[in-house]
């Protein structure tokens, strides 16, 4: 059963009612609130497919974490989106006692996956992921076990997981597991090298079967132009990714190569894949972000804040991506070229304005599509 609202409300009006007080009195070490709002509005222009401009909010974050001794620590972050989708994300329990780099967690969070659903939303480089990274990256929030720890320049996490809390008996998708590796042969101020690799496997439960489908790079509309439809006596899905990013001063390129086989009992296995490339530009001259020891791309902090005696920090972005869900099931074929820029009026607030190109081969149809779409967002 899904879980509604006012379960999430509920819930963190008790965490804060608390105070960060235990049941023996005594204070909690740590309790913080954060949040995150994002509001996008997009215009689609096709002569070939429907796509209905619009605005939504795309997410409406609210989370409490903190410690309950110096081992134990707990988070719990929940949807607020007005869509029918409210929903928990994070909601687990974390565990630091096996050494001062590594944790384990026990509850809902995200499974591991590749460079870019790694890397929080808040700080991704567009206004959506690309396309393959939505297609095939594994990284729900699920329930499970995970491990992960690192060192001053690698990171490497792995988990067991089940399904997500707030799904039903007919939405469940059985039992995965999951792994990322990344290293940083180079990192220092202002200048990064990223390698990485992640994988996954999952098994479906029930009819045993299978969709892979995405938007394309917007999410205002619904529509889907590449979609496998339902692929049917799934065995298991393996996912795959290879990741490569760079950044020497104001310049960063980031790139991944993901992929998605899917082994069906008594037919062949299909295969797909899809790869982005990614090239950014901070004319105010900062430094995309970097942390080694995550293996992923964090908050940019203006050098001088809007209204502040600055202007905030500047970035142009163009990014080319493709994905193939072309084998066995002709899924159809899409390259998008989008085109960007970002506006962060201090470390907090930021404004993106995407111009996406769209073009679809599906079952010997063409489409080409363009969309124009802005984002407001701020975080606490």
């Amino acid at each position: 059963m899904r879980l509604p609202v006012q379960a999430g409300v509920v819930y963190l009006w008790a965490v804060l009612a608390a105070g960060g007080v235990r049941a023996d009195g005594t204070a909690s070490p740590t309790l913080k609130l954060n949040g995150r709002l994002m509001f996008d509005g997009a215009l689609y222009e096709s002569d070939d497919v429907d796509l209905s401009s619009a605005t939504e909010v795309r997410r409406a974050r609210l989370a409490a974490q903190g410690t309950v001794s110096d081992d134990w620590s707990f988070k719990g972050q929940f949807e607020f989106t007005g869509t029918g989708s409210e929903m928990f994300k994070d909601l687990y329990i974390a565990y630091e006692g096996l050494g001062p780099a590594t944790t384990l967690r026990i509850g809902q969070f995200q499974e591991f996956g590749s460079l870019e659903d790694s890397s929080s939303s808040k700080y991704i480089t567009f206004m959506e992921r690309a396309l393959p990274v939505t297609a095939f990256v594994p990284a729900e929030w699920r329930i499970g076990v995970g491990v992960d720890t690192h060192g001053d320049a690698w990171y490497a996490g792995a988990g067991l997981f089940g399904e997500s809390a707030g799904e039903t008996e007919e939405e469940r998708d059985g039992m995965g597991a999951s792994v990322r590796l990344t290293a940083a042969p180079l990192c220092d101020d202002g200048r990064t090298l990223h390698v990485g690799l992640w994988t996954a496997y999952r098994t479906p439960r029930g009819d045993e079967t299978l969709r892979i489908r995405t938007r394309p790079e917007a999410h205002v509309d619904d529509t889907r132009l590449v979609d496998t439809g339902t692929i049917t006596n799934v065995n298991a899905q393996v996912s795959y990714g290879l990741e490569l990013a760079g950044v020497s001063g104001p310049f960063s390129l980031q790139s991944e190569y993901l992929g998605a086989m899917v082994e069906r009992d008594g037919l062949s296995t299909e295969s797909y894949a899809g790869w982005y490339a990614t090239a950014s530009w901070i004319l105010t001259g900062e430094s995309r972000p970097y942390d080694p020891q995550s293996g992923t791309f964090g908050r940019l902090r203006p050098a001088h804040d809007a209204g502040e005696g600055g202007s905030g920090a500047w970035e142009i972005v163009a990014r080319v991506s493709s994905l193939d869900l072309d084998d066995g099931i002709r899924g159809g074929t899409e390259d998008n070229v989008t085109l960007g820029v970002n506006w962060y009026v201090n470390a907090y607030t930021r404004f993106m304005l995407n111009y996406v190109n769209v073009s679809v081969d599906r079952e010997a149809n063409e489409a080409e599509a363009t969309i124009v779409q802005l984002r407001a967002q701020i975080d606490f």
